[in-house]
């Protein structure tokens, strides 16, 4: 009896640890990963930075063991590796099998489980996405070039089946740790309203993570310059090198505040429709002001002149921390927001016809 009394306590003795982990133990035997190294990347300012690593050594495992807070996206990838392996880390165990483009995880935390889950769910779209992905890096067939524009078509299709796919998710999973990543994934096209009730439908765990408090912020950003609101100021430079601020063009004009790049695609197929825009209301008072989110100079200037964008434009050339980005809470481009004569931000995102019709109104 005080033989099974021992036992039974040394059970819940390593349940209770177990439950109380204080470090992660990641076990990969991916296939093609021996002789490598094994690295669990964490995303830090749109970089991605070495968390942890391990070699994996001929007939054993690579095994990855540190401490952590908190539920994290993670990356894990491997030397010479083109993709990598999405995560939610935490002290848990985790261990990873089959190959890098189709690995099977196995683990005790919730939060990967509730991954593993999401991602059987959407794998229909996403692996048919990847085998588009090689086809369209390899650009347009000169011979055919209507071959690469229709199967870029299907791809948009399938990854406006996934958003759709993603709304439904997160308003049916509000304790899936999945859901903050799908919610994240689908953010551009929420508005404020619909943003917060998202946000505010969560569990209290899931808003412990970095992209809840992420989104939370960004939220409060999209208040201070939404529709119906007064325009932010800021200014950057223009190509020439000069301090250029939005009411420095707006002066009681109806402006088109337009958030694009040189290597954004969309943006320049929608460029001669703005351009004639531009062109049949400008003399009547209607700017544009150009912001975009590029990194180098000279393809800036470059897109400038072959689009023939003859309005004002801007840049910190910061990408994606672009400074006016940033306060208007871009997350996709192009972007634009439509300010009437009083400075009060009218609409978002017009294209076509209704942008016309927004700026008849307000002129």
């Amino acid at each position: 009896m005080r033989k099974l009394f021992w036992i039974i306590l040394a059970i819940i003795t390593l349940q209770a640890c177990d439950q109380n982990k204080e470090v992660y133990n990641i076990e990969v035997t991916l296939e093609g990963t021996e002789g490598k190294w094994v690295k669990l990347m964490a995303r830090v300012d749109r970089d991605y930075v070495t968390h942890d690593s391990a070699l994996a050594e001929t007939g054993s495992p690579a095994v990855l063991t540190k401490g952590i807070d908190g539920v994290n996206t993670m990356y894990l990838t491997v030397d010479d590796a083109e993709g990598s392996i999405q995560m939610l880390v935490d002290n848990s165990n985790y261990t990873l099998t089959g190959t890098m483009d189709d690995p099977v995880i196995k683990t005790d935390s919730k939060a990967q489980s509730d991954l593993n889950a999401y991602n059987e769910k959407i794998r229909p779209i996403t692996d048919k996405m990847k085998s588009m992905v090689a086809e369209l890096r390899k650009g347009p067939n000169a011979e055919n070039p209507e071959a690469y524009d229709a199967l870029r078509e299907t791809y948009y299709e399938l990854y406006g089946q996934q958003e759709e796919i993603d709304s439904v998710y997160i308003a049916e999973n509000p304790s899936s740790y999945a859901t903050v990543l799908a919610l994240r994934s689908t953010l551009h096209l929420l508005d404020v309203d619909q943003l917060e009730a998202a946000l505010t439908s969560l569990d209290a765990p899931l808003q412990e993570m970095e992209e809840y408090k992420f989104m939370y912020d960004k939220l409060e950003r999209m208040k201070a310059v939404a529709i119906g609101m007064k325009y932010t100021d800021f200014g950057l430079d223009t190509p020439e090198g000069e301090l250029l601020k939005v009411s420095d063009v707006h002066q009681g004009s109806v402006l088109l505040v337009d958030f694009w790049a040189s290597w954004c695609s969309p943006c320049r197929d929608a460029n001669p429709e703005v351009v004639e825009i531009y062109n049949t209301y400008h003399e009547q008072g209607f700017e544009i002001l150009g912001v975009s989110l590029d990194r180098d100079s000279a393809s800036w200037v470059k897109a400038i002149a072959d689009d023939q964008l003859t309005w004002s434009h801007i840049s910190d050339l910061k990408y994606w921390n672009s400074e006016g980005a940033e306060l208007y809470s871009v997350m996709s481009i192009p972007h634009t927001v439509l300010i009437d004569r009083d400075g009060i931000i009218t609409a978002k995102n017009l294209h076509g016809d209704k942008l016309r019709e927004a700026i008849e109104e307000l002129l």
